[in-house]
């Protein structure tokens, strides 16, 4: 009788263990940057594969603002100048004490007015320091690899992105479990 009961736990705990890692999934945050619409769609379809949770928005300025980040003087910068653009992304700013946390930042190198690597470094120097970022540029330039490397991005991917990108990063959930 204790075997099966034994059995019977083995089996109950499995279930548990793939229901967690499934709902990490789901609760799994991704903060996505890109100037790109098209890039936007392309990283959308890949990212909506994974089941995680995406927001995407536009410009670094608009990533930091996200993340809390911004100054009262950059919110002054943002809101002038994001008022004469037109952008087609909607995102809200987080609620962090709703548990609404980001678990990855992916972002392009190459944006108008902040770069990747600029807000890597906004993001590595700020409370959200742990959180990893990945960088993304059709530019496969060494020195630019490596400074993102050594500044602490995560990974540094070559567009255009494909799944199997997404699923050897080593900032996907079940490599950061």
């Amino acid at each position: 009788m204790e075997i099966m009961e034994s059995g019977a736990a083995d089996t109950q705990q499995k279930h548990e263990e793939k229901y967690q890692e499934q709902t990490e999934e789901k609760h799994f945050h991704v903060l996505a940057v890109d100037d790109s619409l098209i890039e936007r769609k392309l990283l959308e379809r890949l990212l909506k594969v994974s089941s995680y949770r995406v927001t995407f928005v536009d410009s670094g300025d608009k990533a930091l603002e996200y993340l809390g980040l911004l100054n009262s003087i950059d919110n002054v910068k943002a809101t002038s100048s994001s008022s004469s653009s037109s952008s087609s992304s909607s995102y809200q700013s987080p609620r962090q004490d709703q548990g609404m946390k980001v678990n990855l930042i992916i972002t392009d190198y190459c944006m108008p007015g902040m770069s990747g690597y600029d807000l890597l470094k906004r993001v590595k120097g700020s409370y959200c320091k742990d959180v990893p970022v990945v960088i993304m540029s059709s530019e496969n330039i060494p020195s630019r690899i490596g400074m993102c490397l050594d500044e602490g991005a995560e990974e540094f991917l070559l567009k255009p992105l494909q799944l199997s990108d997404m699923e050897k990063t080593s900032a996907s959930p079940s490599k950061l479990a």
